[in-house]
């Protein structure tokens, strides 16, 4: 078997999302997404939050921009990228950003219920 790049996340989104355009005219959305994981240690239960770099592309990412806010919950598909920039010090960064490839707008917008069937 090859090897395999792919990351699934459910998460909420921790800002609004921010449309920019390439130098190309292409569009890139980036969201910052929140998943959460529960952990026992000494009969205490603890929960920990992860936060996700995800950049999305094209018709997609201004799609994102339109309908997407802060707290809304969604489901990404994509790879994991490397994101390696550099300071105002000339200090070079190494981090990693899911490039996503699906992007599922999940639950009601914040604020809203969601209605529920019988």
């Amino acid at each position: 078997m090859g090897d395999l790049n792919k990351v699934m996340l459910i998460g909420r989104l921790g800002n609004k999302p921010e449309l920019r355009k390439l130098g190309n005219g292409d569009a890139v959305c980036n969201l910052r997404v929140a998943t959460s994981y529960g952990t026992q240690q000494d009969g205490k239960f603890e929960r920990e939050t992860l936060w996700h770099q995800v950049a999305v592309f094209g018709k997609q990412a201004e799609s994102c921009a339109e309908h997407l806010e802060k707290g809304r919950l969604v489901y990404v598909e994509g790879a994991l990228r490397p994101d390696d920039w550099k300071d105002k010090d000339g200090v070079i960064h190494h981090g990693r950003e899911v490039r996503a490839s699906q992007v599922y707008f999940l639950g009601a917008k914040p604020g809203e219920v969601q209605a529920i069937a019988a």
